[in-house]
């Protein structure tokens, strides 16, 4: 997406986000989220399941607040987002557990 970064002040009226890990479509999105009480968290690569090809930072912006129940969120900045395929990216293989230190 060419136009980012861009803030948005998520629709709290927004319908929630449903995962789909059925789904053949995800967003992976580099985003900041403000909370009106102060503080911030932000995510790199974060992936989302989407339904069809196509989300608009504005739907992101709201699914990013309902997927982490962030209740304070203020303001929500999407640096970047891509369209990617499931297995397109680095969710092939499974979660590597690391290994206990032995002592």
């Amino acid at each position: 997406m060419t136009n980012l970064p861009r803030t948005f002040h998520p629709d709290p009226e927004a319908p929630p986000y449903r995962l789909d890990q059925r789904s053949p479509y995800r967003v992976k999105s580099d985003f900041r989220v403000d909370f009106t009480n102060g503080g911030h968290i932000e995510a790199k690569d974060f992936i989302f399941d989407i339904e069809g090809d196509h989300v608009t930072p504005e739907r992101l912006a709201e699914m990013i607040v309902s997927a982490l129940n962030l209740l304070r969120a203020g303001p929500v900045t999407i640096s970047s987002m891509q369209i990617v395929r499931r297995g397109e990216h680095q969710d092939r293989d499974p979660a590597a557990v690391p290994n206990p230190v032995e002592g």
